[in-house]
């Protein structure tokens, strides 16, 4: 029999020493984390560098619990962030692009360029194959820039160009020709390769400065997500095809250290040093011709070894320079131990001094996230600044999607960078978050056009009691609107925003059941199918472009496309958009043959539009978004009206 008490010492005796066991484990941890063990008393004042400085975390600190935060410890002012002296910009043709029509008749449509006169004027001449030049306009086209030719002789061939009306304009003619006995058609095709079964991404680019818009195309389609450990069943190629003539230019084999899947090996298409040719960038690695060569030893599925960011020559396809991509490290670091975390790759491009071309390298969305800014000079790549959240309090956390958006949200004519829901300086520095994490569509653009300045309407996958798609200010940050409903995690899965319908003033947004006004007037559903937006037909409106259907919003079907869609972008004739698609064999580039009632400079000559477009060939597709309203004009009664709106349904 024990002595009274005897129990209770045990049980005390034993707590202590468990609790020793404890205090060792976490010495032990510290030792092999590299980090002191803890110490008998934390801190109560952040030391005196920990604003700018990455600081030694202490063994106590387990991020992204920390003692103290700090939001930009990797900033360094005065930080040059380009070189060029004036914008670098593509120089574009006019685009002209020539479509039969019926059996008698061919149509016409060629860019605006910004650098036109406002006044500007356009003949049209046809040369019939066998006879003369002719001028086909009987006055100078004004009102818009298109034409259709209702007398084509379409037994032979017909070439055509447009020029400027004033003779003082001194320009080259593009010459399209249109082949004898060609029939209706709404497409223009691009044969690839016969060993081409499926396409994972095309980015658009002018390659070799014709002023025609290349296309770079990245196969096999490939869906393995890091957060699904499968081994690769091939290796990524590149292939370039020149967009006047269809003609193959190159192939870069990516290798086996590349896994398949859209997060693996991010791709963009932009001129980058100026030199009126654009360059291809990637996630790339040394490179394995074999499985057995991979870094993992022929698993096919690749967590080790050195990874970099390449750029290639877009006329050659031969690697100018490659850098350091930002670091592994531990999976543990990302947030898990598979890899799938420090798998996620995006990358961008963004004019951060408002006139030179950077890259952008983003790695990590669900926890820790990192950007790094590089410029291409000389053919060399310098990095200029790094970003990360690493030391941020939890509003800062995850906050990551799935595509990236570039643009000037502020006004001072430098690209910030939106990293999902949080707002990066042009300089590297943290602006502000929304802390509502993660989700997979987002839009940037001056979606209510009676509000200063530029919104963005997030979905989010993540779940929230209020908020879980919303209405941002751009510059601020600032909530416009909400939904006062709740949301429950993977709900909202899409989202979509533009003008579909001309009742309500600005853009019409929507994401799962939810659907709303820019001024956040809840509608009627069922909403919108969440797929694609195409400016298609003459008016502003754009059309939605679901299942192979263009058709307007409760109204009518325009046209019909088929296969896979590439990419929506203004890359030929006038302002209305392309849809590309790859079917048969073949990139298949449809344009309208709708006659316009109006015009407009080429799209892609809009900062924010054309970034969009660059980013299309990474991470999750999204329409690209101009950066300025283009829609359904907005009455003065309705702008004036904005300033005493009532109250509506949605949460602001």
């Amino acid at each position: 029999m024990r002595p009274a008490g005897t129990t209770g010492g045990v049980a005390a005796a034993a707590v202590a020493a468990m609790g020793i066991v404890a205090i060792g484990a976490l010495h032990l941890r510290a030792q092999v984390q590299g980090r002191p063990a803890p110490a008998a008393e934390e801190a109560v004042r952040p030391p005196a560098d920990n604003a700018n400085t990455m600081r030694p975390l202490s063994a106590n600190e387990i991020p992204p619990n920390l003692s103290f935060y700090a939001l930009d410890p990797l900033y360094t002012p005065n930080v040059p962030l380009g070189w060029a002296a004036t914008r670098i910009e593509e120089t574009l043709d006019r685009g002209l692009d020539a479509q039969p029509i019926g059996e008698r008749g061919v149509y016409l449509s060629w860019r605006l360029l910004k650098s036109d006169a406002a006044t500007v004027a356009f003949d049209v001449f046809r040369r019939t194959e066998g006879g003369a030049a002719i001028k086909i306009t009987t006055r100078p086209i004004v009102a818009t820039t298109d034409y259709v030719d209702t007398a084509a002789p379409r037994d032979r061939a017909l070439t055509y160009w447009v020029l400027p009306a004033d003779a003082r304009t001194m320009e080259a003619p593009l010459e399209v020709t249109v082949p004898a006995g060609a029939t209706t058609r709404p497409f223009r095709a691009i044969q690839v390769r016969d060993d081409v079964k499926s396409v994972h991404r095309v980015g658009i680019g002018d390659l070799n400065a014709d002023g025609t818009y290349d296309f770079v195309v990245k196969h096999p389609a490939g869906t393995i997500d890091p957060g699904r450990v499968r081994p690769s069943t091939d290796t990524y190629k590149l292939d370039a095809y020149d967009g006047r003539t269809g003609r193959f230019l190159w192939r870069i084999d990516l290798g086996w250290n590349i896994n398949h899947g859209i997060w693996f090996s991010p791709m963009v298409v932009r001129d980058l040093d100026g030199d009126g040719k654009a360059e291809v960038a990637v996630r790339g690695a040394p490179y394995a011709a074999t499985q057995a060569e991979a870094f993992d030893g022929g698993k096919g599925f690749v967590l080790d070894g050195p990874e970099w960011l390449v750029v290639y020559d877009g006329a050659s396809g031969k690697e100018i320079d490659h850098a350091p991509w930002i670091e592994r490290g531990q999976t543990t670091e990302w947030a898990d131990y598979t890899g799938n975390r420090s798998s996620r790759h995006m990358l961008g491009v963004a004019y951060l001094d408002g006139r030179t071309p950077s890259l952008l390298v983003v790695r990590g969305t669900y926890g820790m996230m990192r950007v790094d800014a590089w410029t291409l000079q000389d053919r060399k790549l310098r990095k200029l600044w790094r970003w990360t959240n690493e030391r941020a309090p939890f509003k800062y956390q995850g906050q990551g999607q799935h595509s990236i958006k570039t643009g000037d949200i502020d006004g001072d004519g430098k690209d910030e960078i939106l990293n999902g829901s949080i707002a990066i300086d042009h300089d590297g520095r943290t602006m502000w978050s929304t802390g509502l994490g993660h989700g997979d569509r987002f839009y940037l653009s001056d979606i209510d056009p009676r509000r200063p300045g530029l919104e963005i309407w997030y979905t989010l996958e993540d779940p929230h009691p209020q908020n879980g798609v919303s209405l941002w200010d751009a510059k601020s940050g600032n909530l416009i609107f909400g939904t006062p409903e709740p949301i429950i995690d993977n709900q909202v899965a899409g989202g979509l925003a533009g003008d579909i319908d001309p009742a309500h003033p600005g853009m019409e947004l929507w994401g799962d059941r939810f659907f709303y006004t820019a001024d956040g007037q809840a509608l009627d559903g069922p909403p919108p199918p969440q797929n694609e937006l195409v400016w298609w037909d003459a008016d502003p409106l754009r059309e939605l472009h679901s299942k192979g259907r263009i058709f307007k919003w409760k109204g009518a079907e325009l046209a019909a496309t088929e296969g896979s869609v590439q990419q929506v972008a203004d890359i030929t004739g006038d302002w209305r958009e392309e849809i590309v698609t790859v079917a048969g064999g073949a990139l298949r580039i449809y344009t309208t043959a709708i006659p316009a009632t109006s015009r407009r400079v080429c799209l892609m000559q809009d900062p924010l539009y054309r970034n969009d477009v660059t980013h299309r060939s990474m991470g999750y597709p999204h329409v690209p978004m101009t950066s300025y309203y283009l829609g359904t004009p907005v009455t003065a009664s309705a702008r004036e009206s904005a300033t005493g709106r009532p109250a509506n349904r949605a949460r602001r």
